[in-house]
């Protein structure tokens, strides 16, 4: 049966959906934007590789890119690392013409693309950063010793932020970091070694 190139889990949609509910419209503008300049981001390096795309999901672990090809540790590394590096420019350039225009959706989409950037960046699977340190990790110490590293570094990071997002949370700071850590965990991939298949959040 052929895969399809586009698709949306029924959990996704229903989150999707509530947070459609729950926010404004200048909000939801406001993460669209930084959202899909990421994953531009991702698609422009992917392209500029030469590895081909063979579809889109958007699971409740976040946006996911199936693509193949080949182009070692490092391309990958870099695929990974074009999502976060196009918003911190989006995140600048958005601020900047936002302050000048007295904008204020795009002051907050410039607010919501750098706290995404630096959450993607994080080295912790599924996230960017996990990715990146990993295909480092691999060209430098090999796939095994670097899969040991990796998911190590990543349940690390994981754990640490759970304890941070327990303290936040008890020091009344909200509970958003706790979420997200308790997402990660949940998260966390058995194998983030190289396939020939590929995953970009």
């Amino acid at each position: 049966m052929k895969r399809r190139k586009f698709y949306v889990s029924a959990a996704a949609l229903a989150i999707l959906g509530v947070l459609f509910y729950l926010s404004k419209p200048e909000e939801l503008a406001a993460v669209a934007a930084a959202l899909i300049i990421h994953e531009l981001g991702h698609i422009t390096a992917l392209w500029l590789l030469g590895l081909h795309i063979k579809g889109f999901r958007v699971e409740v672990k976040g946006f996911c890119i199936d693509y193949y090809g080949y182009t070692g540790a490092l391309g990958h590394a870099l695929a990974a690392a074009a999502g976060p590096l196009a918003g911190f420019a989006f995140a600048y350039a958005a601020s900047k013409y936002g302050t000048e225009l007295n904008n204020s959706t795009l002051c907050l989409s410039a607010g919501t693309s750098l706290i995404l950037s630096v959450f993607n960046l994080l080295p912790v699977m599924p996230l960017d950063g996990g990715r990146i340190f990993a295909q480092l990790a691999y060209a430098i110490f090999g796939d095994r010793r670097g899969e040991q590293l990796s998911r190590m570094l990543s349940l690390l990071t994981a754990l640490c932020l759970l304890a941070s997002g327990v303290w936040l949370m008890f020091h009344e700071r909200g509970a958003a970091l706790l979420v997200a850590a308790i997402w990660l965990l949940f998260y966390q991939e058995e194998r983030p070694g190289i396939v020939k298949r590929r995953e970009v959040l």
